[in-house]
């Protein structure tokens, strides 16, 4: 089912306690841009002025280390935000948010923000309970990724997608739009590494892939893999 704009606005949490009349508010206050696949929405060392919310498709959120080598640091889904740094500073973009395939987002500009905040304060707190929780995530995931073997790393990057729902419910679990290489690259190892990981835990019913999918069967089963139990 496709979704349209209030619908998507109704179900962030960065709207989370806001009233039913609000939803339509928030909608005259962003701007609808369409991108194409690979299409930039902003790069690292740009001025931010807007947080963007996405409709449908597929961001990448990533970083080029000192080397030149890309580190992928998310795929996002349909209804959730990116770029809300910029509401809170002055600084400029730290990483750089790329469509994947064809995606529409809505972007809201500061001006815009602080004129919801004005009539709904509580979007300024979920604001900063959405940025604290990335930090607490961003901690973790470089404990994981300085201190984990390859198998920590992907049932990490896995459990880390099924925990924002990435992708679409199935009756056996979640089934997420992903190819091996993109696993690894979030991950932090090598697509052979990440495929034989992902082998080993098909065995377990852990997981199942074939082509672009794979599908998160027991999440359960992962955490225990991440946390050696």
């Amino acid at each position: 089912m496709k979704l349209d704009v209030s619908d998507i606005i109704s179900r962030s949490p960065l709207f989370e306690g806001v009233p039913p009349e609000g939803y339509e508010i928030a909608e005259q206050a962003f701007r609808t841009i369409a991108l194409r696949p690979r299409q930039t929405v902003f790069e690292a060392g740009d001025p931010g002025h807007a947080l963007y919310l996405i409709r449908s498709g597929k961001v990448k959120i990533s970083h080029r280390n000192l080397d030149g080598r890309e580190k992928v640091l998310a795929y996002l889904n349909p209804g959730e935000i990116f770029g809300e740094m910029s509401l809170v500073d002055d600084e400029p973009r730290s990483a750089t948010a790329t469509a994947v395939e064809d995606t529409v987002i809505h972007a809201l500009y500061l001006e815009e923000y602080w004129g919801l905040v004005r009539r709904f304060p509580q979007v300024a707190h979920n604001l900063a309970r959405i940025i604290a929780r990335r930090l607490r995530e961003m901690n973790h995931e470089v404990e994981v990724l300085t201190f984990e073997e390859a198998r920590g790393k992907v049932a990490y990057a896995l459990l880390k997608l099924y925990r924002h729902r990435y992708g679409e419910e199935t009756p056996r679990g979640r089934s997420m739009p992903l190819t091996h290489r993109e696993l690894a690259d979030l991950a932090g190892t090598s697509r052979e590494t990440a495929t034989r990981v992902l082998g080993q835990f098909q065995e377990l019913g852990l997981v199942a892939f074939e082509s672009r999918l794979i599908e998160v069967r027991d999440p359960a089963g992962l955490e225990n893999v991440l946390y050696d139990l």
